[in-house]
């Protein structure tokens, strides 16, 4: 809607600086790296750092990918990611997938799709979590954090959107109009009140992205400094909660 336009990385600093914690306190934080692997990498060591001790980090390494793995609903140690509503004549129904068999774990050796691939990039780093095209994904983080981080691969544009705590933010205003093909970038969002599920909206029946890396944690309050911090791993995006 018009007027929840996304606020820029300037506002997200200024609203840090000037101490309106309250302000921030009413709504969630999104910030993303800029794209390629170094900005998201960097986005993710910032990230990290401002979060208390005992955040869980979920890379998808003791899944056996492939075929195998496709679920309606995959649960981890950072929380469940369910399938919704399933895509539809893709490349999800190549091979042994199906595009309503839900998300799975995928490789190199198993993805059935181009552009989406494990982050960081390492020797030890091989799988990651895949939508499969699902048209909407949801994950359910385990209770008790406030902060969420993951990269992300190959993200839609145009007509996709992720919401999360009853607010939008689309992935044209996070991203941009006109990603190739292969992007990654590293997101992360913050409520002081709590995170609660986190749905993925695709912009297309046939198109989809893939999820590696997944931290759920908790920044320490008061949370100005630390949104500062995470602020200025890329852009700043705050939308008012709805009414």
């Amino acid at each position: 809607m018009k007027m929840e336009r996304v606020l820029g990385i300037s506002a997200g600093i200024a609203l840090g600086v000037s101490g309106l914690v309250a302000s921030v306190q009413a709504a969630p934080m999104l910030y993303v790296s800029g794209a390629g692997e170094s900005a998201a990498q960097a986005a993710e060591t910032n990230f990290l750092a401002k979060l208390k001790s005992g955040y869980l980090t979920e890379d998808f390494e003791s899944y056996t990918a492939g075929a195998t793995s496709q679920s309606s609903s995959i649960g981890t140690s950072v929380g469940s990611f369910t399938q919704v509503v399933p895509g539809v004549g893709g490349d999800c129904d190549s091979g042994s997938f199906t595009c309503t068999g839900g998300v799975a774990i995928l490789d190199d050796l198993t993805s059935p799709f181009s552009g989406r691939f494990a982050t960081p990039s390492g020797a030890d780093n091989n799988n990651w979590l895949d939508s499969m095209d699902s048209q909407e994904m949801t994950f359910s983080l385990t209770p008790g954090f406030n902060a969420l981080g993951f990269y992300i691969t190959d993200p839609n544009d145009v007509g996709g959107r992720m919401t999360v705590g009853g607010t939008t933010f689309t992935f044209e205003d996070i991203f941009g109009s006109a990603l190739g093909n292969g992007n990654v970038f590293y997101i992360t969002l913050f409520d002081s009140e709590g995170l609660g599920d986190v749905t993925f909206y695709a912009n297309a029946p046939d198109d989809g992205y893939g999820i590696d890396n997944v931290t759920v944690g908790e920044v320490p309050e008061p949370g100005s400094l630390a949104l500062i911090g995470l602020g200025l791993a890329g852009i700043g995006v705050m939308r008012r909660r709805k009414a």
